[in-house]
């Protein structure tokens, strides 16, 4: 009984020297993710805010985003975060990119006004039976032609998400693409990014 009380200390300070490590290390990769995008000609995929239950139909009236209730509370007050993020890093975004879905299109609108964002369908991932671990064309084709001063910026599901990346993004995390190493190769991911 008297070896717990001599060991609990010793399992504190182990937990707070973890704590101490990795919470520089998140900040520094968050800091090195921002610098990056400070110079310019990225690409940056960002999954649509929180939703309600279990989202929308695989098959959704993608024209009908004033009648479905797209993003939760939560949702609308991370989407708008997100955009004063970019704001607050005078980070240039050329051009917003969403999916069609109403999720998407909320994120994109309230992060970044409704007049900034362009929906596309190759963004849709899971729509019409598409393989979700499949990158269309159209999107590679995309990061290979941007050549902006500043960034591009596409919000989309997670499962394309995965697709490009190789892992699920969390929720409020960008991930930093840029062109693969041969022309018509899947987009390379350089970095990480927090946002939320």
């Amino acid at each position: 009984m008297n070896l717990i009380p001599r060991r609990w200390p010793l399992a504190v300070t182990l937990a707070m020297a973890i704590v101490a490590v990795t919470l520089p290390a998140r900040s520094h990769a968050t800091e090195a993710a921002w610098a990056r995008l400070a110079q310019g000609g990225y690409t940056i995929l960002l999954g649509y805010s929180r939703t309600p239950g279990d989202g929308e139909p695989l098959r959704p009236d993608l024209g009908d985003c004033d009648t479905r209730e797209a993003l939760t509370d939560r949702g609308i007050q991370a989407a708008r975060r997100i955009g004063m993020r970019f704001a607050a890093r005078a980070v240039s975004i050329n051009q917003v990119y969403s999916g069609e879905f109403c999720r998407a299109v909320e994120t994109a609108e309230l992060a970044f006004g409704s007049r900034a964002v362009e929906t596309v369908p190759y963004l849709n991932s899971i729509v019409g039976g598409a393989d979700p671990n499949e990158i269309p064309a159209e999107l590679i084709r995309a990061v290979e032609e941007f050549d902006g001063a500043g960034n591009q910026l596409m919000i989309t599901h997670p499962a394309l998400i995965r697709a490009i990346s190789g892992t699920t993004p969390r929720i409020g995390e960008a991930i930093i693409i840029a062109r693969g190493v041969n022309p018509g190769d899947p987009p390379r991911v350089v970095n990480r990014l927090l946002l939320d």
